[in-house]
């Protein structure tokens, strides 16, 4: 094995993510790239409207957390998505900035007015969305509208990746023709997979990006998977262990139907579960993850990994003192590497140690076993009867009838 890659004083995670026999069956890339789709594909979360200053408000956040890569918007949408990108792109962010386009000539004209670095070119390749979708058209109008595309994003001297959305679903025989084409004719920088409804499993996806690595002439790949099954975050790493250089996801997993992979899981689970050195500002991950909170609308689940509530609380008795004095035995990965903050909070788990713990928390001497014991009583009672934990002030007024300053 590695030296201790799995263990410091910020994390604590499985030896066995960086054994031999693991590391073997991996095709981690050097770099790593992360590109944020937040103003994009998380804005299409049904309800959610990020206004011109909130899209500049999370580019600036974005670019100050380290992402390489910040999705603008698609300019074709309406005017104001338009502006915001060219504002967003006259910033003079370290981040690349790209926008999003359909495979039309007029959407690529857009994303060079609006000044961008790169683009995302989508079409369709996935079985039945071809069928339905594009009922009369054959592969030989997917590949020239393709191909018209990406030449004319290539001219512009825009960065351009293929994007041939719901890849997962798409047909091997008919996808292996369709980017052996584009690839010849059009010569694209990059070529997404992109699980648009979530529906591959691990194994699927790496064998996938292999297969449309070979496919496309060994050009860069870029993953960006969904979450509809729960796999959106295991997907995009399985991608990168197959050799995918870039990773597309939104903060806060936000997105159409059950969100994107989660951007700020995909960073911190490469960074501690696969030591890959990320580039991002990982103490920035929970402000950040806070201000797309508030400008989407779009609440953080209370057990969400590293954004949620209850990531880095403990209300359990059980191994109170130990989560206290050795936090990542309890906590996997510290609350300081994330920018959060740690909570030990009373209820109807609590033991006499939660009791102890909290105490010393508030500076309060311990008092005699039995009055701890009578405090732990009155904490579950209250905590039974009102269904939820305490706050500070209903515990202090507890103590002020023990008759503990």
């Amino acid at each position: 094995m590695n030296a201790k890659q799995w263990e410091n004083e910020l994390w604590l995670v499985s030896r066995y993510n960086f054994s031999e026999e693991v590391r073997a069956q991996m095709e981690i890339p050097e770099k790593v790239i992360f590109h944020d789709a937040t103003l994009r594909d998380g804005e299409q979360s049904p309800g959610v409207v990020l206004l011109k200053e909130d899209k500049i408000r999370i580019a600036k956040q974005l670019d100050e957390l380290g992402i390489q890569r910040i999705e603008a918007g698609m300019p074709a949408v309406s005017q104001m998505d338009f502006d915001a990108i060219k504002e967003i792109s006259k910033m003079g962010l370290k981040s690349k900035i790209f926008s999003f386009s359909r495979a039309a000539i007029p959407d690529v004209e857009k994303a060079v007015e609006a000044g961008v670095d790169g683009i995302i070119i989508e079409l369709t390749c996935g079985e039945e969305r071809m069928r339905y979708m594009h009922p009369n058209w054959t592969i030989k109008d997917f590949v020239d509208n393709s191909v018209a595309a990406v030449k004319a994003a290539k001219r512009a001297g825009l960065y351009t990746v293929y994007f041939p959305y719901d890849t997962t679903r798409a047909d091997p025989v008919y996808l292996k023709a369709l980017l052996e084409q584009v690839c010849e004719a059009g010569d694209p920088d990059a070529v997404a997979v992109v699980d648009t409804t979530g529906t591959a499993i691990p194994l699927a996806v790496k064998q996938l990006v292999r297969n449309v690595k070979r496919w496309a002439n060994g050009r860069p790949v870029e993953i960006h998977t969904h979450n509809d099954l729960g796999m959106g975050v295991a997907n995009a790493l399985a991608a990168v262990e197959a050799g995918a250089e870039v990773v597309h996801g939104c903060i806060n997993g936000i997105g159409e139907r059950c969100g994107n992979a989660s951007l700020e899981q995909i960073i911190l689970a490469a960074h501690t579960l696969y030591g890959i050195e990320t580039g991002i500002h990982l103490e920035k991950l929970m402000e950040t993850c806070k201000l797309v909170e508030e400008l989407s609308g779009v609440k953080i689940p209370f057990n969400m990994p590293i954004a949620g509530d209850a990531a880095y609380m403990k209300e359990s008795g059980i191994g109170m003192k130990v989560a206290k004095e050795h936090p990542t035995v309890t906590f996997p990965v510290s609350e300081k590497l994330v920018g959060a903050t740690r909570q030990y909070v009373l209820g109807k788990k609590s033991g006499k140690e939660s009791i102890q713990v909290k105490l010393k928390e508030l500076g309060i001497p311990l008092p005699a076993d039995e009055v701890v014991q009578d405090i732990l009583a009155q904490v579950k009672d209250f905590s039974i009867q009102h269904r939820r934990c305490l706050t500070e002030d209903e515990f202090r007024a507890i103590l002020s009838r023990a008759h503990v300053a």
